[in-house]
């Protein structure tokens, strides 16, 4: 994907956040799930990652007790969560754990944000999550998240998905620059694609080596 040409100079960086700022393993979670609920990994694989339930968890269509509820019903435990010895707050937190605990910091990218921070001056993280996801990582304290992103724009909490429009004008209006001064690295080429369709300067790239070459070819790792 060229890079669109631009002299309006970079007054903002979005960061995605899976594959971006940390790794994610999905096998993991259905694993982690499995385990605790005592079933089949491929019950609770294709329970999790089939039939787009966490999708709608994800868009915020979703509490997170009804997606428990949901994910219980699909492995043929109704009820589990009311019946859980610890209560159901315990139950729910517990399920929120297992498919979240899949995360992991991808090495160098609290000193690249940090870096691209200080010569932007705002940063933000724009993701496609659920709230169960974001709260185990912001528990973790992970170095990443120590850096101080100034907007956090969650699918979840803005009922928008990339590459759909409505979440990058949210983020645009977060932001409050210019679409051209906006810089943005997401591991999917479709969310680059959409970003730049609305102005955004935009590049797909993983965390790590990928995305310090893409901020240093843009002059922002000095």
């Amino acid at each position: 994907m060229p890079t669109p040409v631009s002299t309006t100079p970079i007054r903002f960086v979005y960061f995605d956040l899976g594959n971006i700022l940390c790794a994610f393993d999905r096998d993991r979670a259905a694993a982690n799930l499995a385990k605790l609920l005592g079933v089949d990994f491929a019950l609770t694989d294709s329970v999790l990652h089939g039939a787009g339930l966490q999708e709608r968890f994800e868009h915020g269509h979703l509490s997170g007790d009804r997606y428990v509820d949901l994910v219980c019903e699909g492995v043929g435990l109704s009820s589990w969560a009311d019946r859980h010895d610890d209560g159901r707050a315990a139950a729910v937190a517990a399920v929120h754990d297992a498919i979240s605990d899949m995360f992991t910091p991808v090495a160098g990218m609290d000193v690249i944000a940090a870096t691209v921070r200080r010569c932007v001056g705002r940063i933000g993280v724009l993701s496609n999550t659920c709230e169960a996801h974001w709260d185990w990582i912001v528990r973790q304290r992970y170095p990443v998240l120590s850096v101080d992103f100034d907007e956090i724009v969650l699918s979840c909490r803005v009922g928008s998905m990339k590459p759909d429009d409505a979440i990058y004008r949210i983020a645009e209006q977060q932001a409050g620059c210019d679409p051209a001064s906006i810089l943005f690295i997401d591991d999917r080429v479709e969310n680059v694609r959409a970003a730049r369709r609305h102005g955004w300067r935009a590049e797909a790239c993983l965390g790590g080596d990928e995305a310090k070459d893409v901020f240093t070819r843009y002059g922002l790792m000095g």
